[in-house]
């Protein structure tokens, strides 16, 4: 991510406290510590999270999240379609192999408003070869339109405290909502009792409540702190992140026009990926033959099996 991107621990400390909460950082830990989704940054599980994608260069390079929002489509920043290749479906990592399903990128449109990287709407819409329910889901657009109905959430993405030159895993995090602006989200965490270095390396990925995506992530922070202790409120300032009520007639338009009448239609998450031919699917877009005839031949001893 580019340094000017970044949001440094020095800024996030300058942020006055809430004053609904009580001052002093141990009875602010306390009072937040009851019933808190707020949580240190995780690893993933595969098909935890079905509708995220990893965006590549056409060097196979890691360049941001995204998530899928209708089949074929895709939304991320508008910073992240500057060169951009393919996309990996339903991945825990930004490798590709042979286990992955890779999909070539046609097009994409940015916000119509959006003229660069000091643009406020730095969103996206990615278009892609369509597949079918076996692998991947989408996620629904949230209908929230008050940013203080918002609360604690979940931010997800890849490599998010990964080192220089580390495979970026796929990850996420619970995250302390701050509506600083109408149009801004901005997601902080602290009293929490971790070791695990604690940072936001990507872009481009969803925040998440009630299974529904809420704000596209636009902004990271790079450094990260080692320990987090849940006596003490470091008020660490992880995402800045666009609602997605500003853009969401732009995008209820695009998906609008991008789903085709009859075609099969993906499941929403948090449902899982139709399982009914999902190896075969996986094999014939490899276009491997040998591979085609070991698995039928392991498919007709199952079913003989049951005679």
């Amino acid at each position: 991510m580019d340094t000017d991107e970044t949001i440094s621990d020095t800024e996030s400390m300058e942020i006055p406290p809430d004053p609904l909460e009580p001052s002093g950082n141990v009875s602010l830990c306390n009072t937040r510590r009851k019933n808190t989704q707020i949580h240190e940054i995780r690893p993933a599980s595969p098909e935890q999270f079905p509708f995220m994608v990893a965006i590549l260069s056409p060097r196979n390079e890691y360049v941001c999240a995204g998530s899928i929002i209708a089949n074929g489509l895709i939304l991320t920043t508008a910073k992240c379609t500057e060169s951009i290749s393919h996309v990996l479906l339903n991945t825990t990592n930004d490798k590709k192999d042979d286990s992955t399903i890779s999909l070539h990128i046609i097009k994409s449109e940015s916000f119509p408003t959006y003229t660069g990287p000091k643009s406020t709407k730095d969103v996206a819409v990615i278009y892609t070869q369509k597949h079918n329910s076996t692998i991947a889901t989408k996620i629904n657009l949230s209908n929230l339109t008050f940013l203080h109905d918002l609360n604690e959430m979940e931010a997800i993405g890849f490599g998010l405290n990964a080192d220089v030159g580390q495979v970026k895993e796929l990850q996420y995090v619970g995250l302390d909502a701050r509506d600083t602006k109408q149009e801004e989200i901005v997601g902080f965490i602290d009293c929490i009792d971790t070791k695990v270095p604690t940072c936001f390396k990507d872009k481009g990925g969803p925040i998440i409540v009630n299974n529904e995506l809420v704000g596209l992530i636009t902004r990271g922070e790079d450094e990260c702190t080692n320990e987090i202790m849940s006596t003490y409120a470091i008020n660490k300032r992880m995402i800045d992140a666009l609602p997605i009520y500003v853009v969401k007639s732009w995008l209820d338009e695009k998906i609008a026009k991008h789903t085709e009448q009859g075609e099969e239609a993906l499941q929403s998450y948090p449902k899982k990926p139709v399982l009914r031919m999902e190896m075969v699917h996986k094999l014939t877009s490899s276009g491997d033959i040998n591979k085609i005839m070991h698995l039928c031949y392991v498919l007709m001893l199952f079913i003989l099996s049951f005679f």
